[in-house]
C-alpha cells in the first residue's frame, strides 16, 4: 500500500491509501474543489485570490483536520483524495500549531 500519513504536532494522526481507486463522480468532485478554490481561499486569515497547487493543498489539509475532529468521513475521504491526486509525490503531511497559526508542510 502506498499511503499518505498525516502528522499533527509530530504525532501520526491518519493514513490514507493513495492506491484507492476513485470513481468518475469522485474525480469530478475533486475538479469542483479546484474550481471553487480558484476563486480564492483564506489560510490563517490571509486571502489568496489565485492560489497555486500548494496553497490549495494547504487549505484542503486544514479542512481535513476539521473533518477528522468532526468525524466527517466524506470530507476526510475527499480531502485525502484531493491531496493524493494533486500532489502525487507527497507521502507525508505535517501540521503544526504555531504562535502565528497552523503551519502545513508536505514531504
Amino acid at each position: 500500500m502506498t499511503k499518505i500519513t498525516l502528522f499533527v504536532n509530530g504525532k501520526a494522526a491518519f493514513d490514507f491509501d493513495k492506491d484507492m481507486a476513485l470513481d468518475e463522480s469522485q474525480l469530478e468532485f475533486i475538479d469542483k474543489m479546484d474550481s471553487d478554490m480558484g476563486k480564492g481561499i483564506k489560510i490563517n486569515g490571509e486571502l489568496f485570490s489565485t492560489p497555486d497547487n500548494i496553497k490549495r493543498a494547504e487549505f484542503t489539509v486544514l479542512n481535513l483536520i476539521r473533518a477528522l475532529q468532526q468525524e466527517n468521513e466524506a470530507i476526510v475521504a475527499a480531502s485525502c483524495a484531493y491531496i493524493s491526486k494533486r500532489l502525487p509525490d507527497i507521502d507525508e503531511v505535517h501540521v503544526n500549531d504555531t504562535e502565528s497559526g497552523v503551519k502545513v508542510k508536505f514531504n
